[in-house]
């Protein structure tokens, strides 16, 4: 009897403890409101109210994976936080093991931190999985990890493939381009950056590129046009002033 009181005490005592460590319902209720908050925010271009609203969505809800990715969304694509970013994305996988966004997130992370053997396996485990909804951004990554490593062909193949799936992703129509530029194929450069200006007529960086591409070729005049579209539309100052001074260059007529 008196073992079978202790048993149940135990019990008790570890159904007591599991609750307290949990998220409360009133809680997960905050940090979901502190999540759409974010979302609001980051939509109207507000990137620090948005960071704001995401730490305290993770502070309410520690548990919720969709906020802990776009908490490190956030980090790495406006902050340039990638350490912290990184942590974010490893959390939300591991919350959510299935989360192939926050795999090709974190890929794209470690890509840019130069561990690209780290990221592909994340890559290929998103481009397989049959009900992710953007396996154009697992190829596009995929590629161009691919491409640092040395793999032109493997890069190629997985960038056509993010452009077949997706037609409008410029991305994917940029880093085509860049690989076919390193490789000197620069008629298959201008056809590429020129298809890149179409699906993102607002894009400057397009008419930057071809205007480098097309220097290259000798086609100065047309380079010069390229460089003053870019001027025209650069909301970035860095970018604007690099496609005026490449204009400048090139003499009128």
């Amino acid at each position: 009897m008196r073992k079978l009181l202790v048993l149940v005490l135990v019990l008790v005592l570890v159904f007591v403890l599991a609750a307290c460590g949990g998220v409360s319902q009133k809680d997960r209720e905050l940090g979901e409101v502190h999540q759409r908050l974010a979302q609001q925010s980051l939509a109207s271009g507000d990137t620090r109210a948005a960071l704001a609203e995401i730490e305290k969505s993770v502070e309410k809800d520690p548990e919720n994976p969709e906020a802990r990715n776009l908490y490190g969304l956030l980090l790495h694509l406006y902050f340039q936080r990638l350490d912290a970013a990184v942590v974010q994305y490893r959390k939300a996988i591991e919350l959510k093991p299935g989360y192939s966004e926050a795999k090709v997130n974190l890929g794209a992370a470690l890509t840019a931190q130069g561990r690209c053997d780290e990221a592909i396996p994340l890559l290929d485990e998103a481009r397989g999985d049959l009900l992710y909804r953007e396996p154009y951004l697992a190829e596009n990554n995929l590629g161009w990890c691919k491409y640092k490593k040395g793999d032109v062909e493997g890069a190629l193949m997985h960038l056509r493939a993010a452009v077949s799936n997706n037609p409008g992703f410029c991305l994917g129509y940029r880093n085509l381009a860049e690989i076919a530029q390193s490789q000197g194929e620069l008629d298959d450069a201008m056809r590429l950056l020129e298809r890149y200006g179409k699906t993102c007529p607002k894009e400057p960086d397009a008419d930057y590129r071809l205007g480098l591409v097309l220097l290259e070729q000798g086609k100065d005049e047309a380079a010069r046009r390229s460089f003053l579209a870019c001027v025209e539309k650069a909301k970035d100052e860095e970018l604007g002033d690099e496609c005026t001074r490449q204009a400048a260059m090139i003499p009128e007529g």
